[in-house]
């Protein structure tokens, strides 16, 4: 962080076996993009959360599938991790150029007074990113979804989308659409337009092992 002094600093760390991560990327892609040359530095630090998460290859593998745009730190040993002492994934941490932290989010959420933050300490004026998706709206209603289950979760639902989170190498049909699993990801495999209610049937092949089966909000129809 030394080498930061001067400049804001955004943090955010991640995994990319966790849903709510992915969901934050198109942000953080967007920000770096926006505001590196004014003097912000964006950096990802990806913890991983469950052992299947753990592998280097996989991780660099992840960030290039992704897209993601800006330098991302592996936390190999989690020492970053229990620094920052995060309550949930994602978790973002945004430094003025003196290293004060000026604000911290947990989970989705919060992208436009982020984004108002960085602008204020970069003294810039310029519109707001996004929202990427409707439920991102600051007054969007939304509606709480289905808890997350561990490992295949078919059955009934609601939801505004449905990720799996994976390992292995194949394919996993989900009501009746295939998704290609090359190595462990957090899959959006159901995409409704609002709060939906539903039924899901999974089925990975041998080489596939669902980890869980994630729910994330939808606006209210």
């Amino acid at each position: 962080m030394d080498k930061q002094r001067h400049r804001p600093v955004l943090v955010e760390l991640w995994d990319m076996t966790q849903r709510a991560s992915m969901r934050t990327i198109a942000y953080m892609n967007e920000w770096h993009a926006r505001y590196a040359e004014a003097g912000l530095r964006v950096i990802g630090v990806h913890t991983a959360s469950r052992p299947e998460a753990e592998d280097e290859a996989a991780i660099e593998a992840a960030v290039k599938r992704l897209g993601i745009n800006y330098p991302v730190v592996v936390d190999t040993d989690g020492e970053i991790w229990s620094f920052y002492g995060p309550q949930g994934y994602p978790s973002r941490y945004l430094f003025n150029g003196d290293f004060r932290l000026e604000d911290i989010q947990v989970g989705e959420g919060g992208y436009a007074e982020t984004e108002e933050l960085i602008l204020g300490l970069l003294d810039l004026k310029a519109e707001p990113f996004g929202p990427v998706r409707p439920e991102d709206s600051d007054d969007a209603l939304i509606v709480v979804p289905s808890a997350e289950r561990l490992g295949l979760g078919s059955g009934p639902y609601a939801a505004g989308s449905v990720w799996l989170s994976v390992t292995g190498s194949g394919t996993v049909v989900v009501n009746g659409t295939s998704f290609d699993v090359d190595g462990p990801a957090a899959l959006e495999v159901v995409t409704n337009p609002v709060h939906t209610e539903g039924d899901l049937t999974i089925a990975p092949d041998a080489g596939v092992t669902v980890l869980a089966t994630c729910f994330a909000p939808g606006i209210a129809a």
